[in-house]
């Protein structure tokens, strides 16, 4: 009995491992993604807005949470985070148009304040006329500038080890971009996205394979226009950014609770940022996170949620 148990398991376990080496890539990936979004309650939805597809995430219910994700990167990069917090919020994670399955022109510029003008005429597109808002990385830096310009439309900020903040340590991506090397963030090989992965996790989270194989082809589909908003939202000089319109600067106008969060190992973005980001606006909260690199979302989801959730006092 025993040895026709295991002949029975070993069968499906070799027909799962057919199905996984003979499944193409691509599908690979919308299969993982959309077991990631069931079990986080989000939905994949679409908005018309200025001529502009724009493709989101939405899920939960509660008072509206805005996710504006980083650089190079997309909506699903809340999906982990998302299951700990679409009890207590509905969700709409929003892929900036420029990435992910939004619109991208490479005729259109995307430096931080033609983004943050985008990101009101969609939430005005879905009728959120107040929202908690959170931005990671990029997405931090436009969340921010959009707390500053539009204050009473947003109950509260959550930034993410943002970009945007001048004059603070440079980090180990500025360091080798200094140096005269490719941006980290933007791969151009395989190889080159293997790197990334090093830069942006202290403990990266398990991706198959066949996974990293298509995200590091989808990154080389998108170099051009990748650089294009890299160079408009950095505008680096002498390998250093030169943010258009400087955090500490810009929120400076905005008086509504802010919780800065921030990996005490980010090689993207110096941790050093967060102490800036404090001394412009004393009521925010610091959540440093130990032994954390630059996605602190993805990499320990569980405890970010639960540091917003108690910021939020909705736990």
């Amino acid at each position: 009995m025993m040895k026709k148990a295991l002949a029975t398991l070993l069968g499906v376990l070799t027909l799962l491992l057919a199905v996984y080496l003979l499944t193409p890539t691509s599908k690979l990936f919308e299969l993982m993604i959309s077991a990631e979004r069931l079990m986080a309650g989000l939905e994949l939805k679409q908005v018309r807005v200025n001529k502009l597809n724009v493709a989101y995430l939405n899920g939960g219910s509660g008072e509206p949470l805005v996710l504006l994700h980083g650089f190079g990167a997309d909506k699903d990069n809340w999906n982990r985070i998302a299951a700990h917090l679409t009890d207590h919020f509905e969700v709409f994670a929003i892929d900036i148009p420029g990435f992910g399955d939004s619109s991208a022109d490479i005729s259109l510029d995307y430096d931080v304040l033609s983004q943050t003008a985008r990101i009101n005429e969609i939430l005005s597109a879905l009728e959120l006329n107040k929202v908690h808002l959170a931005g990671s990385s990029m997405g931090g830096y436009i969340a921010g500038n959009y707390a500053a310009i539009y204050p009473k439309k947003v109950s509260q900020l959550w930034l993410i080890s943002p970009f945007g903040v001048k004059g603070v340590e440079n980090s180990d991506m500025f360091l080798s971009i200094k140096a005269g090397k490719n941006p980290v963030v933007l791969p151009r090989t395989e190889p080159e996205f293997l790197e990334l992965f090093d830069y942006l996790f202290v403990k990266p989270p398990f991706v198959p394979q066949p996974i990293i194989t298509h995200l590091a082809k989808q990154a080389e589909s998108r170099v051009l226009l990748n650089s294009k908003i890299f160079t408009q939202i950095h505008r680096l000089e002498n390998g250093r950014p030169q943010p258009d319109s400087p955090l500490e600067d810009a929120l400076t106008t905005y008086k509504g609770p802010v919780l800065v969060t921030w990996g005490t190992l980010d090689r993207i973005l110096h941790v050093s940022a967060a102490d800036t980001l404090k001394q412009t606006m004393p009521h925010a909260t610091l959540n440093l996170m130990t032994d954390m690199g630059h996605l602190p979302m993805m990499e320990n989801p569980q405890a970010a949620a639960d540091a917003f959730l108690s910021f939020s006092s909705v736990q």
